[in-house]
């Protein structure tokens, strides 16, 4: 039996998906979601009880630790937990930690929002010991394309250094605009030649937002804020600019934009 713990944006696909596969599931979530084909528990550690593979899916290290802790009694010995957060090294080692020694951990976090990971085109990128991503690889498949990266933390570490690069340059390029804008050059025009240039896939993700204003919500300038502190965590980070698109998405969220959608972090540098 797989334990699913988190049916946010993400996690709420992900467990469909598992039950459309012919897996027996029981879901938990904070707040109580109806979720045909599937048992609801009430709490984490109802979920786990007699689960063989415990996966989290949530929003941040906090609510991993919490949830985690909150289902500690009820952890089977031998079970796996596959913890596909968004969370960064430092915290799955916290983890481990906490969990008995008898309780096997894989981190595997996730590429893709929630489009990919409805349709099952998520790139999964799995750290552990190879006995124990072996024991998961078939229901991580369920996901989309397994990449194993390396020994337990690779995951994690792989994640925050991906989203370093994709998150930064989207607001550089909607920082960019921003400067464009206040030349008074054409937009229109802007748009055109940049999209002649290596920049050319960041700006289609930005283009149907400049134009047409933010989708509804795949992945929120608040997480993408949260992902980037993750990446420059600690007082040797040498990702300056990382660090500085960190503190523009941080401030856009202030500013009203963090429930909506990354891509509306080029309305809100047009507007400042």
């Amino acid at each position: 039996m797989i334990a699913f713990l988190g049916l946010g944006r993400m996690g709420d696909p992900m467990a469909r998906r598992l039950v459309a596969a012919g897996h027996e599931v029981t879901v938990w979530n904070r707040t109580h979601k109806d979720f045909p084909g599937a048992h609801v528990a009430g709490t984490p550690a109802e979920a786990v009880a007699g689960a063989d593979l415990i996966i989290t899916m949530l929003a941040d290290p906090g609510a991993v630790e919490s949830v985690l802790t909150a289902a500690l009694p009820a952890l089977p010995a031998g079970s796996l937990v596959v913890e596909m957060s968004t969370i960064g090294p430092a915290a799955i080692e916290r983890l481990r930690q906490l969990l008995p020694d008898e309780v096997a951990f894989v981190d595997a976090p996730v590429l893709g929002s929630v489009d990919p990971a409805t349709t099952g085109n998520l790139i999964v990128m799995a750290g552990g010991a190879e006995q124990d991503l072996a024991r998961c690889r078939d229901v991580l498949s369920v996901f989309g394309t397994v990449r194993e990266v390396g020994p337990r933390g690779a995951g994690a570490a792989m994640k925050v250094a991906v989203m370093s690069a994709i998150l930064s340059a989207q607001v550089l390029l909607a920082e960019n605009l921003a400067y464009a804008t206040s030349l008074n050059v054409d937009r229109n025009a802007f748009l055109s030649i940049l999209g002649t240039t290596p920049v050319a896939a960041v700006l289609e993700r930005l283009r149907p937002t400049i134009e047409n204003g933010p989708p509804e919500t795949r992945f929120s300038v608040r997480l993408a804020a949260k992902d980037l502190t993750l990446a420059t965590e600690g007082s040797g980070s040498s990702q300056t600019m990382v660090a500085a698109a960190r503190d523009r998405l941080a401030e856009a969220a202030d500013s009203g934009y963090g429930d909506k959608d990354l891509t509306a972090i080029a309305l809100a540098l047009l507007e400042t």
